[in-house]
């Protein structure tokens, strides 16, 4: 059951975020909004650091810094938010040193520094995604409320695959243009869209791992229909263009 609060977050404060919840699994208080949708609460400060691009089968450290609570007695864990998923609580802490699940996944705290780290071995596709350190405030029944830190972002490479360049297509409907990126590795690529005109607005989103490991992307922008685009893609070393000009027959057989 939510439950509403009349706390409101401070102008410019980002640091923790909260969601009022009832319920949940083990213990582990099961969540079905989007962080950025959650609101600040009192002056927690939930830090997380870490992530970033890391080999499938090694070993994954994360640390969460903390202040504005007394640490010794909170309740502290870990969640992770994979892309399509609900939240997941991975471990929780209360005033034990260690707290080990699933056999390699490990949570410990140090009192003296206040904070908390997340260790997960044998690291696989499924352990990309969003981790956040979490804080339970409450009598620990349905009135408890969360709060979380704004999370780090892991990355799974599988590595099987030596660096593998994209292919490039441009896709025009009227005044929106697509560029597709697809099947390459390793992840870090940049993507740009220029136009003849002026160029409205364009956004990147990369997609992937897939199941081969290697990544898809996407730019879409909007320009003007009777302007020439060109999609610029720069991946280990190496520059491709595309363009598309008004009137050009698309990879799928129909003219724009």
């Amino acid at each position: 059951m939510v439950r509403s609060t009349s706390q409101r977050p401070k102008k410019g404060s980002r640091e923790s975020k909260f969601y009022l919840l009832g319920g949940g699994i083990n213990g582990l208080p099961l969540l079905t909004l989007p962080p950025s949708l959650l609101h600040s609460v009192e002056q927690s400060v939930l830090k997380e650091s870490g992530g970033g691009s890391h080999q499938a089968g090694s070993i994954l450290k994360l640390k969460c810094e903390t202040s504005g609570f007394q640490f010794k007695t909170s309740k502290l864990g870990w969640y992770l938010w994979a892309p399509g998923n609900a939240p997941l609580g991975l471990t929780n802490l209360s005033s034990s040193s260690t707290d080990v699940t699933e056999d390699r996944i490990t949570t410990s705290r140090e009192d003296s520094r206040s904070r908390i780290f997340l260790q997960i071995k044998d690291l696989g596709l499924r352990d990309s995604g969003q981790y956040h350190c979490v804080r339970r405030v409450g009598p620990g029944d349905d009135t408890d409320k969360l709060v979380f830190g704004l999370g780090t972002d892991v990355t799974v490479e599988t590595g099987l695959g030596n660096p593998l360049s994209p292919s490039v297509f441009l896709v025009r409907s009227q005044d929106a243009m697509a560029c597709l990126i697809r099947n390459f590795y390793p992840k870090e690529i940049h993507v740009s869209l220029a136009s003849s005109g002026p160029l409205i607005s364009a956004q990147t989103h990369t997609l992937g791992p897939m199941a081969n490991g290697n990544y898809n992307a996407i730019q879409i922008g909007r320009v003007g229909e009777n302007h020439t685009v060109t999609c610029t893609v720069k991946h280990i070393g190496k520059e491709m263009n595309m363009s598309h000009k008004p009137g050009m027959i698309s990879p799928w057989g129909e003219e724009d």
